[in-house]
This record gives C-alpha cells, sequence and structure tokens, in this order.
C-alpha cells in the first residue's frame, strides 16, 4: 500500500465541499447568526439575541451557492435560517462571486429602520503563502462588491441617497497570534483642511469585521461558540449539541445536529485520529476505521491511493 497522500488540510476542513456547506448552514442559523451580530457590529450590541433573530434578521439567510426557491418558504412561522439577498453578483466582464452566507437586518435604533446587508465568510486559513493572496484585500473587495451590487436592487439609477451599509464578517479558524482575535475595520472622517462634519451615517457604509479563532480559553462568548463549533476535536457533534443548548441557549435543530455531525466526521481531529490507529493495527485497518467514521469511497482513495477495488475487498470483509 503506498502511502502517497494528500495532505489533511488539501483534503479536510474548508477545502472539503461537504464540510464547507455544513459550516455555511450552522453559520446560517438565525440563533448562530445573532450571536455574531450582537458580538460582532455595534448596531447590535445592546440588543437580546431573541429580539436580534426574532425582529431585526430579516427573512430567511441565503447560503453560498445553494438555490432557494421564491415562494416556497411558509411566510406565516419565523423560519431558522436566513434568506436575503441574492448571493451571486456580477456580470459577463468582471466575472462573478459567491458569498457565503448573506441576509438583511435592520438595526434597532430609534424607529428608523436601516438596513443592514451582512455577508459572513468562513475562512480555514489567513496564510498568504496558502491562499496565494492576502486575506484582508478579499474581504475588502466582497465589502465593495456588497455596496456595489446595490445599484438596480436597493436602489434605482442614480438614487445614491438609498445606499445600504454592509458588513462583511470572516471567520478565520485559525489566528496571526496565540489568542482569538475580533477587528472591525471601517472607513473613517479626518479633516486635513479646515473643519466640516459630514453626518457618519453618509460614508460609514463598508465594514469588515475579522474574527480569528485559536485555541485555548475566551471570555468572549461569541468566540466561546465558535470555538465549540469549529475547533473542539474531541467531542461529538451530540457533546456539541448539549453545549450550545445548555452554555449558550442556541435552539439546536435535528438539521443543525446533523451539520456539526457531517463536520465532526471530517475534522482533522477525527481523521488523525482514525489514520493513527489504523497504521498501529495495519494498513487495511486504515480503510476500516475511514469507512467506519462515514468516509465515502472516493475520499478514502484520495488519503489511501488504493483502488475502488481493493478498498470494496475490505469493506466486505469487514461486513461478513
Amino acid at each position: 500500500m503506498q502511502h502517497n497522500q494528500m495532505p489533511a488540510d488539501k483534503l479536510l476542513g474548508f477545502n472539503n465541499p461537504q464540510y464547507d456547506l455544513a459550516a455555511k448552514r450552522i453559520l446560517s442559523e438565525r440563533a448562530v447568526a445573532a450571536y455574531l451580530l450582537k458580538g460582532t457590529v455595534p448596531e447590535f450590541k445592546e440588543a437580546s439575541l431573541g429580539d436580534i433573530a426574532d425582529k431585526y434578521i430579516e427573512g430567511d439567510i441565503r447560503v453560498s451557492n445553494v438555490p432557494i426557491n421564491p415562494g416556497k418558504t411558509n411566510t406565516v412561522a419565523k423560519p431558522k435560517k436566513i434568506k436575503g439577498l441574492r448571493n451571486e453578483v456580477g456580470d459577463v466582464t468582471e466575472g462573478w462571486t459567491t458569498f457565503d452566507v448573506i441576509f438583511h437586518a435592520v438595526t434597532p435604533e430609534t424607529g428608523e429602520r436601516i438596513r443592514l446587508i451582512i455577508n459572513i465568510e468562513a475562512q480555514k486559513t489567513f496564510s498568504e503563502s496558502t491562499l496565494k493572496y492576502i486575506l484582508m484585500k478579499r474581504a475588502v473587495f466582497y465589502g465593495s462588491r456588497l455596496i456595489s451590487a446595490q445599484k438596480e436592487t436597493e436602489f434605482r439609477g442614480s438614487d445614491y441617497s438609498e445606499v445600504k451599509k454592509v458588513y462583511t464578517i470572516w471567520i478565520c479558524m485559525e489566528s496571526p497570534t496565540d489568542k482569538s482575535v475580533i477587528n472591525h475595520y471601517r472607513m473613517a472622517e479626518r479633516h486635513l483642511v479646515g473643519k466640516y462634519k459630514e453626518p457618519q451615517e453618509n460614508y460609514d457604509l463598508l465594514n469588515i469585521v475579522m474574527v480569528y479563532l485559536a485555541p485555548g480559553p475566551v471570555r468572549n462568548r461569541l468566540l466561546s461558540m465558535l470555538q465549540v463549533i469549529f475547533q473542539e476535536t474531541t467531542k461529538t457533534a451530540e457533546e456539541k449539541s448539549e453545549i450550545l443548548r445548555k452554555k449558550f441557549d442556541i435552539e439546536v435543530t435535528a438539521e443543525m445536529e446533523k451539520e456539526l455531525r457531517t463536520m465532526c466526521n471530517l475534522s482533522e481531529g477525527i481523521y488523525e485520529r482514525g489514520m493513527a490507529r489504523g497504521i498501529e493495527l495495519g494498513e487495511e485497518n486504515v480503510v476500516k476505521n475511514l469507512w467506519k467514521k462515514g468516509m465515502g469511497i472516493d475520499f478514502i482513495k484520495e488519503v489511501t491511493n488504493w483502488t475502488e477495488e481493493q478498498i470494496m475487498k475490505v469493506i466486505k470483509k469487514e461486513k461478513a
């Protein structure tokens, strides 16, 4: 058996489409999105999580390029997920941008309904050498696209007074320091000559929030919740669900628990433990362990460099 394996970070985590989609669907849960807004968007700092989820998040959350057909949502019951803007923008000359999770929200300030367009992106790494680009510049580009895409959707013609404020929130599964970090970037006014103050709401339109996760205890509830979901590799989906219910008062639906299970099955921690145990017991057991963890034939082929015939022979022996 050849051990010509691709690195785990090429097969698992946010480079695995199944894991990636499960992560996005969890971020699209209304209760999880409420934590993100309260912890990163100043307009929601004083609002309760319940009010953010029930009053201030509009409609359903739209996930990646998975379509949610218009007219299919039950308009009576409050949906658990959010469907706001179309989440692809572009044209034949510019190319297309697909956002991970996107929705509208209104602020709880006074009686004025100021609409915010929120985009949430999950990212495995910020490393320029791995990504081949600077993540911050991508975040600026996404924020700019959220602004420019409003023409003929949020406003018509040259009615630029109706441009809505946008937030693009990035959750990175590693940190540039040894601690978890949340940074907020926004436009600011500087007086170069003379002193005139433009109303802040006229220029404070593009906001970027970078959330960098690191292992280790944190006091911030948002960071702690995200660690449970994305970084805790020693707990099962059921254990994570229990923590989210008891510690964070999140209603974990059957669908959300299913997505947590998918992420746990595909997490690097389980993969590494399974591979280590398999190597101890013999090469065939690598295949057995991965199969027991719910990995598909194609995945096992990539990991082991075995043929489908070889893999099926081991699986049939295991079933016998």
